[in-house]
């Protein structure tokens, strides 16, 4: 059970807690401390409150985020962050086992702040109650409100106690039902199967996207089978993973699994977290590895070998016979319906060899990495196109990678610096495909796809680099400056920055977390960036730039108001038939309003509204919602419902807007034109060990190309053996 009634029950002890820290010596308090922004700690706090609705509800400040980020990007995928905090909550870190390995499972975590807590524990027992948490070194208030969700403070299991293991089984049906004719319609299955025992451990994900038959011809029943066995040991072999896996390493140069908190202005801090090697779980079908990963040794000095050899999707080039020459680019999304889906579909081998090295002690630590990567097929861009300059083509990537981490006071410094070398090309010949060597731009620029011949080390390298101050406990800074060469590849990459990809970006991005008054909390952040080469849309260099500007009030346990404002411009050209392309900057701006009550400990009413404005086409939108969830005393039953009301001038001043769902699953629908959005939601928990979920979305469409009604059913049943 999930820490609750144990936690902090009130905002006035929040707050006591930080005039508590404020009052102490540095050196009682000890360093690094991991502030974070008011709008998760306040979310953390509404989740801490008597009864179990607020305990269930997710992260309010993630899931506001999610939508920023996926109006200003249609290419972000939150998907595998938001389903690896799922798994924290179904299997909440037990911190009073001592263990450094559990405790780490808390991925926002350094390295330090894990040592520290394992070792408090293991000196004074376990821990009663969140308030001695927030007064270890390097801990404070937020950053133990952002663990509440998923931690447990039950008393560690004796010693030598005898456990036949927990099996957790998820199976998900969903199924959409249009009044036209649409690829979207069909039904999506996905099942999940986890089991842990002493030191093994094995899952196993199988999904079908709708229109995805199941079928086992040329195929393992499923369209995506997913799956790894997992050894954690506790002498110099650390950790053994077969099957699929993901790693994060430094500050995620070369290696993020959560790839998507790059794009997180308002984040809590610009530095990633711990580096780790994981069970890969998610239903992400191309980001990730296959094969096998050895962790060796410890947080202070070990080491991280991987092996992967995994089938991803890819754009195929033919030559006049239809042999598979190349491929022009990758395809995401995962779903494989059309024949162009089909086609692509595992037709990419990617190989992958890599090794990282850390070291360090108690206020310094350091790692370099190093992989190669080998493709079935080599990668051939159309170069006649401007933002394929810096493509990458060949079919071998070499990738080198150095971070530091430094200090534990109260300025923490980190930084990364990487590299990115690639092969030459291999089986054009014969094909109308370009060699390496052709200068299809006319341009022979140096540092170029077409003129590059050699290694250029000056256009294939990237450093961030950043500092984390807090100068009292009511406020924490955070700067990061980064630099990405337009040449520089990385394709499991996934660095603090506003674009896409893994190259072309120059910016400088600062924030402040403020509690500026009792129950009021701010966070203002800004981000500006230069994208120096073209990129798609925009055929000359350009720049960009966001804010975001946040505020929270909560004058009593039970209510809190939050509003936002945030702004993104960014240049593209210009539309236009014939003639040099001009550059215009779009910007769009947002307003937010989020009213939350709850009464009893089992109703909890939301209010939202929101505002987009567009320019300079001067579109707006306008979206207003109403949800309501309630927990039945006298029987194990939950309801949600939301009704939301959407009127905008077209797609780009869409607005996002989140809804509970299933476990293990997250829905953020877009709304634009004139559309009403609802849906209702019952959940039976009869045991602790079972629940059942039913849901229900009903959208009706006017006056644009989602005309018509829409709706889905999903079902789902999670058992605990």
């Amino acid at each position: 059970m999930v820490a609750q009634m144990n936690c902090l029950c009130s905002v006035d002890n929040i707050i006591m807690l930080n005039e508590i820290s404020d009052e102490l010596p540095e050196h009682n308090l000890g360093s690094g401390k991991n502030h974070l922004s008011f709008s998760i700690a306040l979310v953390v706090i509404m989740a801490l409150l008597p009864g179990r609705l607020l305990c269930q509800e997710e992260n309010l400040a993630i899931k506001e985020s999610v939508e920023e980020i996926l109006a200003l990007s249609e290419d972000a995928d939150p998907a595998a962050m938001l389903e690896e905090l799922e798994e924290l909550k179904e299997s909440p870190v037990k911190i009073n086992s001592g263990d450094a390995k559990e405790i780490s499972r808390l991925f926002f975590l350094t390295e330090f702040q894990v040592m520290v807590l394992a070792d408090h524990v293991k000196k004074n027992g376990s821990a009663v109650t969140l308030y001695e948490l927030a007064l270890l070194p390097a801990f404070d208030r937020n950053t133990v409100l952002l663990m509440a969700p998923y931690i447990s403070l039950e008393p560690a299991s004796p010693k030598g106690s005898k456990s036949y293991g927990r099996t957790l089984v998820t199976l998900t049906a969903s199924a959409r039902f249009n009044d036209d004719e649409s690829d979207t319609e069909g039904i999506r299955s996905l099942l999940k199967v986890k089991h842990e025992q002493g030191s093994f451990s094995f899952g196993l994900t199988a999904e079908n996207d709708p229109g995805e038959s199941f079928t086992f011809k040329n195929a393992p029943g499923s369209d995506f089978l997913s799956g790894y066995i997992q050894y954690e040991g506790k002498g110099i072999i650390n950790r053994i993973i077969a099957g699929d896996f993901a790693v994060r390493a430094g500050e995620g140069l070369l290696f993020n699994s959560s790839r998507w908190m790059g794009s997180w202005l308002s984040s809590p801090s610009f530095m990633s977290g711990r580096s780790v090697s994981s069970p890969y779980t998610s239903t992400e079908e191309n980001n990730f590895f296959r094969g096998i990963s050895l962790t060796l040794g410890s947080m202070n000095a070990g080491a991280v070998l991987l092996a992967s050899s995994n089938k991803i999707d890819a754009r195929l080039l033919f030559a006049e016979d239809s042999t598979a020459t190349g491929v022009s680019n990758l395809v995401s999304g995962g779903i494989h319906t059309t024949v162009s889906q089909l086609g692509a579909r595992n037709s990419l081998k990617e190989t992958v060899a890599g090794l990282r090295l850390t070291a360090g002690a108690e206020k310094v630590r350091g790692g370099v990495t190093a992989a190669a990567t080998w493709f079935s097929l080599p990668f051939i861009p159309d170069l006649t196109e401007p933002e394929n300059i810096h493509a990458f083509a060949g079919d071998r990537l070499l990738n080198l990678a150095a971070d530091i981490r430094a200090g534990t006071g109260s300025v923490l410094f980190f930084a990364e610096a990487g590299l990115g070398l690639s092969g030459p090309l291999t089986g054009t010949a014969g094909t109308d495909n370009p060699g390496p060597q052709t200068d299809t731009t006319g341009t022979d620029l140096s540092g170029t796809v077409s003129a590059r011949g050699g290694l250029n080390l000056s256009d294939s390298w990237a450093a961030t680099a950043g500092l984390r101050v807090k100068p009292s406990g009511r406020i924490t800074f955070n700067i990061l400056a980064r630099h990405f060469a337009p040449g520089y590849i990385a394709f499991h990459s996934g660095a603090f920055k506003a674009g896409s990809g893994s190259g072309n970006e120059t910016g400088l991005s600062a924030s402040v977390h403020l509690e500026a008054a009792r129950h009021l909390f701010i966070t203002a952040a800004a981000d500006h960036y230069r994208i120096p080469w073209p990129r798609y849309r925009s055929s000359s260099p350009s720049f960009g730039s966001r804010i975001e500007i946040k505020g929270e009030y909560v004058p009593r346990d039970n209510t809190s108001l939050r509003l936002s404002w945030t702004s993104s411009s960014r240049e593209y050209d210009a539309t236009a038939e014939t003639g040099t392309a001009v550059s215009v900057t779009h910007t769009r701006q947002q307003l937010g309003l989020v009213f939350d009550i709850s009464m009893a400990g089992t109703l909890r009413l939301t209010t939202r509204a929101s505002a987009s404005f567009i320019t300079p086409s001067r579109e707006k939108g306008y979206l207003l919602s109403q949800d309501f969830s309630y927990s039945f005393r006298s029987v194990p039953l939950k309801l949600w419902f939301r009704y939301a009301l959407c009127s905008t001038g077209g797609w780009d001043s869409r607005l996002y807007a989140w809804e509970n769902d299933l476990l293990s699953s997250f829905s953020v629908p877009a709304l634009y034109g004139e559309m009403t959005r609802s849906f209702i939601m019952l959940s039976w928990k009869p045991t602790d060990r079972i629940e059942a979920r039913v849901k229900y979305g009903y959208t009706l469409a006017g006056n644009n190309s989602a005309t018509g009604i829409r709706q889905e059913v999903k079902g789902q049943v999670r058992i605990v053996f």
